[in-house]
């Protein structure tokens, strides 16, 4: 009986394919990165992977090209690199520009397994760490390098030895962290100007117009800027010109998108690719306490948690949310599937931010840096969010919870406070140290220091703070500072001294009168309302005047002295935080003093009733 059965052929596709060559002269080998920038493989080539012009189409005129006979390798490098282009490809092939500048500028012999020889690797790794510990290399820029020549041993199947190459220690601890920004001094002026431009560009967008400048120009600030840096010339018509020409082959839809989603970021704290993949249909606010809201999103890296993005997301948040969600259906011709916030093509498609690989902040804050305003991302947004709850609740637990991470991770990254109070911290810490230095206790050094360097507050955010608090026993004291809770401080001391005199008192009228030492009291406040800051005023004027009747006055010398110099450096930091309410109380103060403060024995008077 004959078998019937036919032959095993093999398929086309069970066949391994030739390797090819690049038919491109590496010349002619680019790779470009959406909104990035263009990889020129022509720079491996040469010795010294030499710089190509501004536009990227020639070497430098007068340039040397010396051949270094490496054209196998870069046709490899090129290979692999374009089979998938995204976000890395362009910081991969400027590490391998350092890599062959390397191998150039220190001579290596080329072994003859190539430019990825395990000996040439060994060696390169070795200089890195030497460099690392002369400080020459830093480790961030090390472990780039790293990655780099392990990306390529892995893209050669050779995972073995990409494991095998050397840890960098203290990568963590010497990563710089973001720090969080100051509410008043550098957030609220980004915001204002984002907002401003925003409402041009709203009316632009509905008017069908397109702006000549980008309307986060203000020519005040933009001057301002250029005399800090010191520009003349060209340099200073470049920084003037460069909000006309942002705006020159850019798409008009996506010069109003960048900014709604700057504001976004601001409201919500997200994440660029989360806040880049929403669709309109997404959008659905779910309210929490207290007329706050939140948008439902989902966080890949922490496991698909919904993220907490309620970062100030209030109902007036909400209605700027509200207005970008018609702008965006607009763009999208009432297709709800449509991306939430889209980017227009140079030929009219629109895709995802994700796709092009571009950050849509960068344009914003290089326009905002010209102003001399504060750049900010989603990273710095949520150190800023971290910082303020950690703060309040002194809760590393909690700031974790709200930022879906760990413990050990919220401590590590996200607590490191606002640069501004690093200053006051630093500069609390020198002035005690001289203090103590030049004979006074420590404790006394301390605790002086802490009034000098102190948080002042809005009202506002005093509110903020105090909601929910038991505010029964608050009182505004004789000094122009708040009183949390007047029942503590020194109000024991003072009751038993009433006691011994046989003056017998309800425990409900206990309250501490010692207003003389409130700044040296935990429960105290520096709050920049208008009666406040009249108060102190009125407080400073009138120890001055005591202090030309000395005759008059029953405080010690030192005493009166020092805690002056507390109150002019309380009315600066008043000044410095809110110079309008700084103002109109000191109009106010001229006019007339405090009621409380009407002559020069006021005080005593006060001395005599509460002392």
């Amino acid at each position: 009986m004959s078998n019937k059965r036919k032959a095993l052929r093999p398929s086309r596709d069970q066949v391994a394919a030739k390797e090819t060559v690049e038919p491109l002269r590496i010349e002619d080998m680019v790779i470009k990165v959406d909104g990035r920038g263009r990889c020129y493989f022509k720079r491996l080539k040469y010795r010294g992977c030499p710089d190509v012009s501004v536009k990227g189409q020639e070497f430098k005129k007068g340039l040397e090209l010396i051949d270094a006979g490496r054209d196998d390798f870069v046709r490899e490098c090129y290979r692999l690199m374009s089979k998938n282009v995204n976000s890395t490809t362009l910081s991969t092939f400027y590490g391998l520009t350092h890599y062959l500048k390397w191998v150039d500028a220190t001579n290596q012999q080329i072994p003859e397994d190539g430019c990825l020889a395990s000996e040439l690797i060994d060696t390169y790794m070795k200089w890195c760490q030497q460099q690392d510990k002369l400080g020459k290399v830093s480790k961030a820029d090390f472990s780039g390098r790293k990655r780099v020549i392990s990306w390529l041993l892995r893209q050669t199947n050779r995972t073995q030895e990409a494991a095998q190459l050397p840890t960098v220690k203290g990568l963590k601890t010497a990563t710089r962290h973001h720090y969080a920004l100051d509410l008043e001094s550098e957030l609220k002026p980004t915001v204002k100007a984002l907002f401003r431009a925003y409402n041009v560009l709203l009316k632009h967008f509905n008017e069908k117009t397109t702006p000549d400048r980008h309307p986060l120009y203000e020519e005040e600030l933009v001057e301002k800027e250029a005399a800090k840096r010191k520009l003349k010339g060209k340099a200073l018509g470049v920084h003037r010109a460069v909000f006309k020409t942002t705006l020159r082959r850019a798409h008009p839809n996506n010069i109003i998108t960048k900014v709604a989603m700057m504001l976004t970021y601001m409201f919500t704290g997200m994440n660029t690719k989360p806040l880049a993949g929403m669709r309109i249909a997404d959008v659905s606010f779910k309210e929490v306490q207290g007329g706050n809201f939140i948008l439902n999103s989902v966080k890949g890296r922490a496991g698909y948690q919904q993220q907490d993005n309620a970062m100030g997301f209030s109902t007036y948040a909400k209605r700027f949310i509200e207005s970008w969600l018609n702008v965006a259906k607009v763009m999208a011709e009432g297709d709800e599937e449509a991306y939430l916030f889209p980017y227009f093509t140079t030929d009219n498609k629109v895709v995802s931010y994700n796709q092009t690989q571009e950050e849509p902040y960068l344009g914003i804050n290089k326009l905002l840096a010209r102003m001399g305003l504060t750049e900010i991302t989603p990273s710095k947004l949520r150190k800023t969010k971290s910082d303020a709850l950690y703060r309040v609740t002194e809760s590393v637990y909690l700031v974790a919870m709200s930022n879906n991470n760990s413990m050990e991770v919220t401590a590590r990254t996200y607590i490191h406070g606002t640069k501004k109070e690093h200053e006051n911290n630093l500069s609390a810490a020198m002035k005690a140290k001289l203090s103590i230095v030049r004979g006074q206790a420590v404790n006394e050094a301390v605790e002086e220091a802490k009034f000098y360097h102190g948080d002042i507050l809005d009202d506002y955010e005093y509110q903020r703070l105090r909601k929910d608090e038991d505010r029964s026993h608050e009182a505004r004291t004789p000094t122009g500072t708040r009183c949390n809770d007047n029942r503590k401080g020194a109000a024991s001391i003072i009751n038993k001294s009433l006691k011994k005199a046989g003056v017998t008192t309800d425990k409900d009228e206990e309250v501490c009168t010692d207003f003389l030492q409130c700044f040296n009291c935990e429960e105290h406040a520096f709050v920049t309302d208008v009666d406040d800051i009249w108060l102190m005023l009125s407080f400073k004027e009138t120890l001055q005047q005591l202090l030309q009747t000395p005759s008059i006055n029953s405080m010690p010398e030192r005493k009166y002295t020092d805690l002056l110099q507390t109150i002019n450096s309380v009315l600066e930091g008043f000044k410095e935080k809110n110079k309008a309410n700084y103002n109109q109380a000191l109009e106010v103060s001229k006019e007339k003093p405090h009621p409380l403060y009407s002559n020069v024995y006021s005080l005593n008077d006060l001395l005599e009733i509460f002392g």
